[in-house]
């Protein structure tokens, strides 16, 4: 299939003007590229972010992009009034699009290696296993992670150590599922995962089956561990013996509370998410609550941390 897209080059304060006009079109998949907008979003939200790519907090109040899809075949007067619409703002151009741009990244997401064991294999590439390796498929969905991050392949390291066979785990944050399915895979006996978004519950159980384990093993559900005492209940306490969270630091260290009550004696906390300069905060709310640091490990500035009770 073939798509038409449309895209304006309109002044930052006319965005909301341009999406209200193709609204009227009934065209209400619209995206805004400004990036003044998103340099202000950031700056007025530092806690959400713990590390923002140099230059991108230096962006001045000038012109944004609006941009929309409609399928080949869209009828030609109704882009021809749309084009009308917006000329007061700006020239809209139209161009046709193959459909697999929105999968375009598929082909270089290839078979990769993590740890001494661990290969992380997308659904659609084959692989024949070496060895002892580990072999986690997936299909990371379109807003989940796919493993390549540092903080990732940090935690995946981690819990090549600290799982051993029969070991029950919980998986905070646990987006695709990586961290949790492979803790399975390298011999825990059960996994419970939660996220803060709903989606990542289908993702999950989805990339559970592609690696045959199932839902006897492999509890997912959705929810806030910080603001729902009844899933804190649900999830158990003093029972698991692997805690992961990759998420970002001060999330990390709010949990961390609750991740007490949640080990079992002897239980390790596997964090990460945690970019360098936030460290030293992440170890001292750890040892607040009581923990030791076992072990620290990092790679292109970000860090993983290990600790136990």
């Amino acid at each position: 299939m073939r798509w038409i897209e449309g895209k304006i080059e309109v002044a930052s304060e006319n965005t909301d003007i341009a999406a209200a006009v193709l609204l009227d079109f009934g065209i209400e998949g619209v995206e805004i590229i400004d990036a003044y907008e998103n340099a202000k979003f950031i700056e007025g939200h530092p806690s959400n972010w713990d590390y923002v790519e140099d230059g991108l907090l230096d962006a001045e109040k000038g012109s944004a992009a609006v941009r929309f899809f409609v399928p080949e075949g869209f009828c030609p007067d109704m882009l021809a009034n749309i084009r009308a619409g917006l000329a007061a703002y700006g020239d809209l151009t139209i161009t046709t699009v193959e459909d697999d741009w929105t999968y375009a990244w598929k082909e270089h997401y290839k078979p990769f290696r993590i740890g001494r064991r661990v290969v992380i294999v997308p659904v659609w590439e084959d692989y024949a296993p070496a060895g002892d390796d580990i072999v986690f498929r997936i299909d990371p969905g379109h807003v989940f992670g796919t493993g390549q991050h540092q903080s990732t392949a940090l935690c995946i390291e981690m819990l090549e150590e600290y799982v051993k066979p029969g070991a029950i785990m919980l998986d905070i944050g646990c987006g695709s599922g990586i961290l949790g399915i492979i803790g399975l895979l390298l011999g825990a006996e059960h996994v419970n995962a939660v996220d803060i978004d709903p989606s990542a519950v289908g993702v999950c159980l989805e990339n559970a089956g592609h690696n045959n384990i199932g839902r006897d093993i492999y509890e997912v559900c959705a929810g806030n561990i910080l603001a729902d005492d009844a899933l804190r209940q649900r999830l158990g306490q003093g029972k698991y013996d692997i805690v992961a969270a990759n998420i970002i630091a001060d999330v990390i260290m709010q949990i961390t509370p609750a991740v007490k009550e949640f080990l079992a004696d002897g239980g390790v906390f596997v964090s990460s998410g945690i970019i360098d300069s936030r460290q030293d905060e992440v170890v001292a709310a750890l040892k607040r609550e009581g923990f030791n640091i076992a072990k620290i490990t990092d790679k292109d500035n970000w860090v993983a941390i290990a600790a136990t009770m």
